[in-house]
């Protein structure tokens, strides 16, 4: 009997043992404090003596499952190299534990500092790419643009500007906010790479996509550049004075006071070495920025074209005035007196009449540009946002010029010595207004914006040419002499203004990612033109002027369009998507003031808009977009009335033009792999122009004279891609880079009233191998191909005519006994078929040697050389229509400089680099990572 009982107790237990030992699973997501996965992260499960472990997969994830397990909780425990290992404690229950995403924390202190890449330098999230500045070491004192230059899919050129995945950056950032109203160089030549966190490339839909969510139209690319935040308090600058050999010098000062949101830039620069530390010549759109952005470069001097004297000064300013409302602007001046010497040979493959044009020039320009941005942000309440942007700048400039030009085609040749004096004032204002209501129900939203622009400009010159002409259709020769003196004053006044309304309203329910919206939207656009052109022939012999009233003109037009769209957009987790379609009538209207000449054309444009984004994991994605907009002529392609200051070039308008619509189609692919690091970035693009305003040549039946005016036609389409793929090597000290770009252009044009149709086809592969050893080697080989080729058929007639350049080059730095570093910059240019006149093959090399010294290693002294071997000279090739024109222009060529430069860095506010005062060997292993990698102590 008790036997029994005692086998049924333990029986009991033992049953109750085994239904009590269940199977655990514990799934989840690691990043790190930016949100980014971490790839192979130790992760352990424990219940008591048991345990089970795994590693991270590559976008950060985990699932662990243990069978067994008889207590009532298990242990989860997170490790990885540099980060505080994670621990927490779960009950168990029924089913899979899910975890969530768990962030691991930068270990705060271990023993003697170590720099730690981030194991996601590459970071594509749809219409951004972000790269981790740590992941790109530079020397302490180097300028951001010297990380942008590592960065995969982005390339600097020899004049400074930035392209990123094929497409030029219009503006730059500095966290969030435009930096000197947007221009590109004066942030990435002038703030140091050691105070940076991350760079990102944006494609940039405006202000009112930022708001909306709703994208439309064409992007520009933009830089932003965020601040480290344990250096985002404190001041720091740089002093540099240089002089040189033939007299060259250069200056300049860069002082930062940041303190959070309140910030304070100030630069200035004057130089005759052709370097632009930075300039102010715009940013793009928005902000009260205006125009492209044109840059030179600090490649040690001999950059552009020409020897200029240039001279410029700023300041930028952010801050916050209260809680609600942020403020920042700036004011620039800028000056540059630039001497050409140039030499130019044109081609024109007309087969009724075959004509080459050799032309030399010497010229002297100077230009004045002073600017005042500001911006201001008002976020009212939670539910409404106000932006005002006006801006200011007025910029004056002068010329003179003497150039001589030989005209030859069968039968007849044209000698002329030219002289001209140019001078010009442009004063511009104007106010860009966003305003942004958002209603109680999620995804209802209501936009109003609008930005006002007044432009004028007052332009006077004088002109002198001396024709010769020979005829030698006649037997003799048939020679006759003509002057031409003229001066002509021309004042142009435009208006532009726009008014947008958006209006969105949710579909369904709104709840987690799956989000869709109608969007309703009408856009108003009116740009007044008013062109008062007086010319006067004068004498040459008495100086006397009479009016031209042939050439005279005043002309006004006006160009409105009313935009009206209505778009569906949709969210989910893994792609979004925007349809619609959008109706534009457009009305151009003119007239010639006292001629009774008169202009007026209504038209209707139906333009179908996409956009789809498909993202295939955190750092893969495609996007595909197509859109469309129109484009007026501009005053000098409408007014009818003949411009004869060429004789051998007489210009005409068409009061009948029509606007121009263009339609785009774009892909772009993205691609980067966080365990190997390959990147692969790609976009191709097709563009197609109905009414595209092209050029109408005819040419004399008799002398080397043509008139040109403008005609509406359609054929016109444009084809470009371009890729970029990267390959890192032994832990990302060697990487290897190659791209490729391509462009198709299929032009239309008109010769003595005949249609011809010309094609350019451009070819350019290329690649780069960089090393990158840190405090012993930071240098990069390159070398491109170019391949031109254009196809002009005419009605019997098909020329095609090819040519090539070869790129190589050599640049880097190597560093010696820690302090000492030797520079170099060597290339190669070979250019096959370009006119004889005009072609060279440069080999230019550019050397430096830099000592750093005193506390903190604070100062440096530079010894410089450039184009030792004194061959620096710029060759282009421009094709335009039915002509090839081969340039060559004179550079700032061999010299020497010794330079001395004092950096000023003391920030406070936090533990990071730098503290109130860093120590020299801190600070050399700090910012050779280019600021803001994670940092552990062992």
């Amino acid at each position: 009997m008790y036997r029994h009982i005692v086998f049924l107790v333990l029986g009991m237990i033992f049953l109750t043992t085994a239904f009590s030992q269940r199977t655990v699973s514990i799934k989840g997501v690691v990043t790190d404090s930016t949100g980014s996965p971490i790839f192979g992260a130790s992760v352990k499960l424990l219940a008591g003596k048991d345990s089970a472990g795994a590693v991270t997969d590559r976008d950060g994830s985990f699932t662990l499952r243990r069978s067994g397990i008889s207590s009532p909780s298990v242990k989860l425990e997170i490790t990885n190299i540099g980060f505080t290992p994670f621990s927490k404690t779960y009950a168990v229950v029924s089913g899979t534990i899910n975890a969530g995403s768990i962030q691991l924390a930068p270990e705060p202190s271990m023993l003697g500092e170590v720099i730690v890449k981030s194991v996601n330098p590459i970071t594509v999230k749809e219409d951004t790419i972000e790269y981790k500045a740590s992941a790109y070491q530079v020397r302490e004192g180097a300028p951001v643009e010297d990380v942008i230059k590592k960065l995969p899919g982005v390339t600097v050129g020899a004049d400074g500007q930035i392209q990123a995945q094929g497409k030029p950056v219009a503006r730059v950032r500095v966290n969030g906010k435009d930096f000197f109203g947007g221009d590109v160089q004066t942030a990435t030549k002038n703030l140091p790479a050691d105070i940076i966190d991350n760079i990102q490339i944006i494609d940039d839909y405006g202000d009112q996509a930022n708001l909306t969510g709703i994208k439309s139209g064409e992007p520009e690319k933009i830089i932003n550049i965020n601040i480290r935040k344990d250096k985002n308090k404190g001041t720091f600058g740089s002093a540099t004075v240089a002089a040189g050999t033939d007299d060259r010098y250069a200056g300049s000062l860069v002082a930062n006071v940041f303190n959070g949101e309140r910030q304070i830039s100030f630069i200035g620069s004057i130089n005759n070495t052709n370097a632009n530390t930075f300039n102010f010549n715009g940013g793009g759109r928005g902000g009260g920025a205006r125009g492209a952005n044109f840059g030179g470069s600090e490649r040690g001097g001999g950059g552009g074209n020409g020897i200029s004297l240039t001279r410029s000064a700023g300041l930028n300013f952010r801050d916050t005035w209260g809680k609600k409302i942020s403020v920042y602007g700036s004011y620039s001046f800028s000056s540059r007196s630039s001497d050409n010497i140039s030499t130019s040979q044109t081609q024109d493959f007309n087969p009724m009449n075959i004509r080459f044009t050799e032309r030399n020039s010497n010229s002297h320009s100077s230009n004045y540009n002073h600017r005042v941005t500001f911006n201001m942000e008002y976020k009212i309440d939670s539910m409404n946002y106000l932006k005002i942007s006006p801006f200011v700048s007025t910029s004056s400039s002068s010329s003179e010029s003497v150039s001589n030009s030989s005209i030859s085609q069968k039968g007849y040749y044209t000698l002329n010595d030219s002289r001209s004096e140019n001078s010009a004032t442009a004063p511009n204002a104007g106010t860009d207004l966003t305003f942004n209501h958002k209603f109680p129900k999620k995804g209802r939203n209501l936009n109003i914006s609008g930005n006002f622009n007044y432009s004028y400009r007052d332009a006077l010159q004088n002109i002198r040419n001396n024709y010769t002409n020979a005829d030698s259709t006649f037997f003799p020769v048939i020679v006759a002499d003509t002057i031409q003196q003229q001066r002509i004053d021309i004042t142009n006044r435009n208006t532009r203004t726009t008014a947008r309304v958006s209006y969105t309203e949710p579909l369904g329910s709104q709840t987690g990612n799956n989000r869709t919206v109608l969007e309703l939207n009408y856009e108003w656009n009116r740009s007044a033109t008013e062109n008062q052109r007086g010319v006067n022939d004068v004498d040459p012999l008495t100086g006397e002027q009479n009016l031209n009233p042939v050439q005279s003109n005043h002309f006004d037009y006006q160009f409105v369009t009313n935009r009206i769209g209505l778009s569906l957009k949709g969210n989910s987790t893994k792609y979004n998507y925007v349809i619609g379609v959008i109706s534009q009538p457009t009305t151009l209207s003119g007239q010639s003031v006292g001629k009774d000449i008169n202009t007026n054309f209504r038209n209707m444009n139906w333009i179908p808009s996409a956009r789809f984004v498909y993202n295939f994991a955190r750092s893969h994605s495609l996007t595909l977009t197509y859109g469309g907009q129109s484009r007026e002529p501009d005053f000098m392609q409408l007014q009818p009335v003949v411009d004869s200051s060429n004789l051998n070039n007489i210009v005409v308008g068409n009061p009948n033009l029509r606007a121009e619509l263009t339609r785009r189609l774009s892909l772009q692919y993205n691609k980067f792999d966080n365990k190997s690091g390959r990147s692969l970035f790609s976009n191709v693009s097709f563009d197609q122009t109905d009414n595209k305003i092209v050029n109408s040549r005819v040419n004399n039946p008799s002398g080397t004279g043509r008139t040109v005016s403008y005609l509406n036609t359609n054929g016109f389409y444009h084809v470009n891609g371009n890729g970029s793929y990267t390959q890192p090597f032994f832990n990302r000290k060697f990487t290897a880079t190659v791209n490729f770009n391509a462009s198709y252009s299929n032009n239309i044009s008109y010769t003595d009233n005949q249609r011809n149709r010309g094609s350019n086809l451009n070819l350019r592969p290329g690649t780069t191998l960089r090393v990158d050893i840190n405090d012993v080697m930071d240098a990069g080989v390159t070398a491109d191909y170019t391949i031109y080729r254009t196809t002009t058929k005419y009605s019997t007639y098909t020329n095609t005519t090819k040519a090539r350049t070869l790129n190589l080059g050599v640049n880097g730095k190597n560093y010696f006994f820690k302090d000492l570093t030797l520079g170099y910059d060597l290339s190669k240019v070979i250019n096959y078929n370009f006119s004889s006149n005009v072609n060279a093959n440069p080999l230019i090399l550019n050397v430096y040697a830099e000592y750093r010294f005193l506390k903190n290693k604070l100062a440096t002294v530079r010894v410089q050389g450039f184009d030792l071997f004194n061959e620096n000279t710029g060759i282009s090739r421009t094709i335009d229509e039915t002509m090839i024109i081969d340039s060559r222009s004179n550079r700032l060529a061999r010299y020497f400089l010794i330079s001395f430069n004092y950096r000023l860095q003391k920030f406070g506010g936090g533990r990071g680099n730098g503290g109130n005062k860093a120590t020299p060997a801190t600070q050399g292993r700090q910012s050779r990572q280019g600021g803001g990698g994670n940092r552990s102590r062992m």
